[in-house]
C-alpha cells in the first residue's frame, strides 16, 4: 500500500463515521423522578416561606411586636427572590440543555 492510495483513503474516513442520536442512558428516568422531587420540595418550601412571612408580618403588627413584623417582611421579600431565581433558574437550565441536545 503506498503513500499516496493510504493518503486518499484517509480523507474518506470522516464521512464513513455514523452520528448515532442521542439516547438516555439506562436509570436515567430514576434520577429524573428525584430530580422533579427536589423541585416540587423546593417550590413547597418557597411557598411555605411566603405564608409563613405573612404569618408573622400580620402577627408583629397585630401585637406590637416590631422584630416579628421586620421578619415576616424580610421572609416575604426573601420568598419573592427565590421564586424568581427557580423560575429564572427552571428557564436557563432548559435553555442550555436545549442547546446542548
Amino acid at each position: 500500500m503506498s503513500l499516496p492510495h493510504l493518503l486518499s483513503e484517509l480523507q474518506f474516513l470522516p464521512a464513513q463515521i455514523p452520528n448515532p442520536s442521542p439516547v438516555a442512558p439506562p436509570g436515567s428516568g430514576a434520577i429524573e423522578r428525584v430530580v422533579g422531587y427536589l423541585r416540587w420540595i423546593a417550590g413547597v418550601s418557597v411557598l411555605g416561606l411566603f405564608f409563613g412571612g405573612i404569618v408573622a408580618a400580620t402577627a408583629g403588627r397585630l401585637w406590637d411586636h416590631h422584630g416579628s413584623g421586620r421578619l415576616g417582611a424580610r421572609l416575604i421579600v426573601g420568598s419573592l427572590a427565590l421564586a424568581v431565581l427557580f423560575g429564572i433558574g427552571h428557564m436557563l437550565v432548559s435553555q442550555f440543555a436545549g442547546g446542548a441536545a
